[in-house]
């Protein structure tokens, strides 16, 4: 166990003893959550730095590469990554400074701009994804197929959350601390 993990289990422990409502068994399943995405991220990026590509810029030139011959709209790419999604305007500009990318007029809205993978792209993350894949396989391969089938459908079930149906019907009022 890291130094980073240590502290955040600590930290849980200490809640639970002076918070009594505090649901510690929680808690450590959103750390253990964050901090797999965390490691996963950062070994992941390893081998996409490579080919000078961040996780968001790889995200795109995937969508891009399986998305329609003539492009992909800013707004749809957005809803599409995985990663953020708030500023889809730079990343693209970036990708496109960089011949990854180019942006084209839609031909059924001229008002419309799509963006289109290059042929540098596709040859860039043509090279990339097997990198790509073996990290994956690498990182998750020690894993048996029923603890890979187990940890899949748990985290689906974690996307399913009625929780998260509900949050997007339901505004939280911000909860203010009182200034006397």
């Amino acid at each position: 166990m890291d130094r980073r993990e240590r502290f955040y289990e600590e930290s849980v422990r200490a809640l639970a003893q002076t918070m009594p409502r505090f649901e510690a068994e929680f808690a450590e399943l959103s750390l253990n959550l964050a901090l797999t995405y965390d490691v996963q991220h950062s070994f992941l990026l390893k081998s996409m730095c490579r080919f000078g590509l961040a996780k968001s810029s790889f995200n795109v030139l995937m969508l891009l590469r399986r998305g329609p011959e003539e492009g992909m709209q800013l707004s749809e790419i957005g809803e599409l990554l995985i990663t953020s999604r708030a500023n889809i305007t730079g990343l693209i500009d970036h990708l496109e400074h960089k011949g990854l990318v180019t942006r084209v007029v839609d031909s059924h809205d001229r008002r419309v701009r799509l963006a289109r993978i290059t042929k540098s792209g596709e040859a860039l993350i043509e090279k990339a994804i097997p990198l790509h894949n073996r990290q994956c396989s690498l990182l998750m391969g020690h894993l048996t197929p029923a603890e890979r089938q187990t940890l899949r459908e748990l985290l689906k079930k974690i996307r399913q959350s009625p929780a998260l149906a509900e949050a997007e019907n339901f505004e939280l009022a911000p909860v203010g601390v009182n200034e006397d």
